[in-house]
């Protein structure tokens, strides 16, 4: 039988080993888990304390999980259990969802799985299996840059599965794509600008039915991923996303158009964070940050944007807002923190090495993770720079890191690696 697709294959073609049985779930809230890219809120924050501060490649790990394949996705947690996504094989399109115990690192899970349509990928910083999965109490909702949507259990076995490559035509851009799905009430919304046709597609979590699909003609060259931002003076949230050349808002649960804010540059890999009643969105390279006020209607390009900083732009790296200070860390590996109200530079230091993971921040601290496998930490909510540790591992690191209560989880280049005290 050939592996060209999956649309109506069975589910017992597709390879499946439990290993160990499932733990009971903790108490630990659903949006206190790390269960989106950037996690909860999608601003690479945690509300987790006791967090990690000095580590080694000897000292301080709890454990350290091989993977099979390629992947620079992050890891997702929901109480017990951490999900992780690869892909191998000639053409990239053996396709994987791993579940680990979350205390012990031991692989509860492994769904083999395979993709319809490979795309061109960057052969070291992109791969099929950029994009983070995303979790929720019942399922794991695993997307590739081949197109291919899976919803699995907490057990690993498959729900649903989609292939956009099959339905709208492969994804076309000289990096992969590197989207990440979004939850909203219902719905997992998924981003899918490239040269191709580009659209908006929000499906229902419990089948993968299609609730709305909104074309997106003229819209191309993104890798951002979308976020959801509270309206100021509201209980409504508006669906977020970067393109080039702009940034549109959408009705989440219709997919209806709000506004737009021009000033991207022609290609936009970072995701925005928000905060502060306000959307902070950059593109690079030799672009600026825009501090957009959300709540508008029509192009607000005007109206909308309270500052504008062309200070420390990235074009990888996605940026944090941690209370009333802004950071980036760009390619190169230059620090740079604003003053979130103002725009104002207060402080820029030059960290070491190339960077492609974006910084995450909780309990006090900010984590920048180079290339090298280096952690750098420093104090947060501060207007100077404070640093606390260098931390190195032996193994490079392409992926952004994600929180549990207490650890680290870091996805290197061929093992997810638990650091904790």
């Amino acid at each position: 039988m050939k592996r060209t697709s999956i649309a109506g294959l069975p589910m017992l073609l597709v390879g499946l080993s439990i290993v160990g049985g499932l733990c009971p779930p903790s108490r630990v809230q659903g949006d206190e888990n790390w269960a989106e890219w950037r996690g909860p809120r999608r601003n690479g924050v945690s509300e987790a304390t006791g967090l990690p501060e000095t580590w080694s490649a000897s000292e301080g790990l709890k454990w350290a999980t091989p993977l099979p394949g390629r992947g620079t996705s992050s890891a997702v947690v929901w109480n017990d259990l951490v999900c992780v996504t690869a892909a191998d094989g000639p053409r990239q399109s053996d396709l994987h969802v791993i579940g680990v115990n979350l205390a012990d690192g031991k692989i509860r899970w492994h769904a083999k799985l395979w993709g319809t349509a490979p795309t061109l990928h960057h052969g070291t910083k992109s791969d099929m299996a950029t994009p983070t999965p995303a979790m929720d109490a019942q399922h794991v909702y695993a997307f590739f840059g081949t197109g291919d949507v899976f919803a699995l259990d907490r057990a690993g076995r498959l729900v649903w599965q989609r292939s956009l490559a099959d339905e709208f035509g492969p994804f076309e851009n000289r990096f992969g794509h590197t989207s990440s799905p979004l939850l909203y009430d219902d719905l997992l919304i998924l981003q899918c600008d490239h040269y191709g046709e580009s659209y908006l597609l929000a499906v229902e979590r419990s089948t993968g039915k299609t609730r709305w699909k909104v074309a997106r003609p003229g819209t191309w060259h993104s890798w951002s991923s979308p976020r959801l931002v509270d309206v100021p003076d509201s209980t409504k949230q508006e669906l977020v996303v970067c393109a080039a050349h702009r940034v549109d808002a959408f009705d989440p649960a219709t997919g209806a158009s709000l506004w737009t804010v021009g000033g991207l540059r022609r290609e936009c890999i970072p995701t925005p964070v928000a905060g502060q009643g306000r959307l902070y969105v950059v593109s690079g390279p030799k672009g600026e940050t825009l501090a957009i006020r959300p709540g508008g209607r029509g192009d607000v390009t005007q109206t909308h944007v309270d500052w504008r900083s062309a200070r420390g732009v990235p074009f990888v790296p996605s940026a944090l807002l941690v209370g009333d200070y802004y950071y980036l860390v760009d390619d190169a590996g230059i620090a740079t923190c604003l003053d979130a109200h103002s725009g104002k530079s207060l402080w820029q230091k030059r960290l070491g090495g190339a960077f492609t993971a974006s910084p995450i921040a909780g309990d006090g601290k900010i984590y920048f993770t180079n290339e090298n496998g280096e952690t750098i930490v420093l104090a947060a909510h501060s207007g100077a720079y404070k640093e606390l540790a260098r931390n190195k591992l032996d193994d490079p690191v392409y992926a952004s890191a994600s929180i549990a209560p207490g650890r680290l989880l870091i996805r290197a280049e061929q093992r997810l690696i638990c650091v904790g005290k």
